[in-house]
């Protein structure tokens, strides 16, 4: 039974993972959660989870969500403004991060967990990961959100306290169905991935696997 700390559960890809983790009922989940009144599960799944009411810039908090947990998943991010091509948050995942790096740090090396985990995005490092078609889009809407992205990544990848890491890399996020079929592996490009399938990819094959230990993924279809 591996236990997971999760940030950014309230919705998304990282929601995805513990809705179909219950239904498995392999893993144990403690979330972070600001509103915990407004989360998305049924009252039975609630009983099933472990519920944290904070914020992950507050160190307080996300320690309580990190003690005793053997992995942690990162899947937060800021609402986007697309007329202005701004963050409601600038800085978030770059901000939140550190909060959370800072803490772990303060563990005892019994007390970390033992893998991070992180949902990134493509098109970071250059473009080779983004259909030719996507690429005016992508430079055009969202440098502000990548670079927050890419500070996120900076900071999993060259932290000195979680050897084993994982940055997850979808195309473009839809609302699309669970398909349980999708590619996934570096450098690789796509055109878009349901959040169903990277909480699915998550799940499965992240959480326990060795295969994408110390690697930037990218799942697409």
């Amino acid at each position: 039974m591996v236990r997971v700390a999760v940030f950014g559960a309230s919705r998304g890809c990282a929601h995805a993972m513990v809705a179909q983790g219950l239904a498995k009922g392999d893993h144990e989940f403690k979330l972070l959660i600001r509103k915990p009144e407004n989360l998305d599960f049924t009252e039975d799944q609630k009983t099933k989870l472990t519920i944290i009411e904070g914020d992950a810039n507050d160190a307080a908090a996300v320690k309580q969500t990190i003690v005793d947990t053997d992995v942690i998943v990162y899947s937060i991010g800021s609402a986007f403004i697309t007329s202005s091509r701004t963050m409601v948050s600038p800085g978030l995942c770059r901000d939140t991060m550190t909060v959370i790096l800072q803490v772990i740090e303060q563990l005892t090396e019994k007390e970390r967990p033992k893998r991070l985990i992180a949902v990134s995005s493509t098109g970071l490092d250059d473009m080779s990961e983004v259909p030719l078609v996507f690429r005016p889009i992508y430079k055009f809407l969202l440098p502000e959100p990548h670079q927050d992205k890419k500070e996120l990544e900076r900071l999993v990848s060259g932290n000195s306290f979680i050897s084993n890491w994982i940055l997850v890399r979808p195309s473009l996020l839809t609302d699309g169905k669970l398909e349980e079929k999708y590619r996934a592996d570096e450098g690789i490009s796509g055109y878009t991935i349901s959040r169903l399938d990277v909480g699915h990819f998550l799940l499965n094959q992240c959480l326990v696997p060795t295969t994408w230990i110390n690697k930037k993924v990218v799942v697409t279809y």
